[in-house]
């Protein structure tokens, strides 16, 4: 169950970010293509971390290996033990039935701006400056968020739900109704209180090959 929305969620990321992605070995493998990561290896089934670890502990370019889990603990062991570092050992991986998904309006002073380039775009701005912003790609009935982002003097204004508010309700129009996203720490809260579900942790690791 969450190899198939590894699998989905990962369609939406690459179309987001505009990445390619392939198999190798029966891996799932993106080309990130950035100096520090030039890849990013992703696991569909948690039972294979330590073997898929030590295939990522080995390459030669920076890369790094994301593991969606319900066992992090021992998924955090066995990353460690094939030589990896763990870079963030504590995100989570969500979904939410789009339908009814809050869409608050923006305060006094902020005005919501949606782009598509096809890949959703949306920004809330103050004075012209972007306040906060994020992504949203739809791929089939799916859509995965993306770089959800508050600039740091406009936190704690809800800024964060208007952006989702109208990525969801763009993403319905093109038929999707699922959303899917991997969380950093910090927005999970946020997530939760606009009703997304946890499907499970995300230890994310990374080899010692330097740029």
């Amino acid at each position: 169950m969450i190899g198939e929305l590894v699998e989905r969620w990962h369609r939406g990321w690459i179309a987001a970010d505009g990445l390619t992605s392939e198999y190798r070995d029966g891996y799932l493998v993106v080309h990130v293509n950035r100096s520090h990561r030039v890849f990013e290896w992703i696991a569909t089934d948690d039972a294979e971390s330590g073997a898929l670890a030590g295939v990522v502990a080995t390459t030669e370019e920076p890369s790094w290996l994301s593991i969606p889990t319900h066992s992090p603990e021992k998924v955090i062991a066995e990353v460690e033990a094939a030589g990896l570092v763990v870079a963030r050992p504590d995100e989570t991986f969500m979904r939410r039935a789009l339908a009814g998904h809050p869409a608050p309006e923006p305060p006094a002073g902020y005005q919501v701006e949606i782009t598509r380039d096809p890949v959703i775009k949306v920004q809330v701005l103050a004075d012209g400056e972007v306040a906060a912003g994020g992504l949203m790609a739809v791929v089939g009935k799916d859509a995965v968020a993306h770089r959800i982002e508050t600039a740091e003097t406009h936190r704690r204004r809800g800024l964060g739900s208007v952006v989702m508010g109208a990525l969801a309700r763009e993403a319905m129009t093109d038929g999707a109704t699922t959303g899917l996203l991997f969380s950093s720490t910090d927005g999970v809260h946020l997530y939760r209180s606009l009703g997304w579900e946890k499907i499970s942790d995300l230890v994310v690791a990374r080899n010692e090959v330097s740029a």
